[in-house]
């Protein structure tokens, strides 16, 4: 139980740094990495969820997680695939890195495992302009 609240948590502090999102600087804004990832659920994951706000929870807490500070996330917008993989948008930037420096770090996700709240998700491909 403490695990789901905690997750909850979680989720809204990500709702509440996108809502919070104006506050950072116009510089930060621009440089953002565009990219498009394709991620495989580890369970079925129930129809009715949000995966708009949960591949914004997916990426950029694991973008948060992997450099130590904060992200600007301007929002994922996701699309489910008949073979119940998941095709997601994102442009994203992280604290004290270009778009270049944050593309890499999320091109080397492919392979790993990220934790979300309606599943965990492994990262199958992700290509970034």
């Amino acid at each position: 139980m403490i695990f789901i609240f905690s997750k909850v948590f979680i989720a809204l502090a990500a709702v509440v740094s996108v809502a919070t999102a104006s506050t950072v600087s116009q510089k930060r804004q621009e440089d953002l990495a565009s990219c498009d990832f394709v991620f495989q659920p580890d369970a079925p994951v129930d129809p009715n969820t949000d995966f708009d706000i949960e591949f914004n929870f997916v990426i950029g807490r694991s973008l948060s997680i992997e450099t130590g500070g904060g992200t600007f996330n301007a929002g994922s917008t996701a699309t489910e695939n008949a073979d119940d993989t998941f095709n997601v948008h994102d442009d994203i930037g992280a604290d004290g890195k270009t778009a270049e420096e944050t593309a890499a770090i999320l091109t080397g996700w492919v392979g790993e495992t990220k934790e979300g709240i309606a599943a965990n998700w492994l990262v199958l491909s992700v290509t970034c302009a």
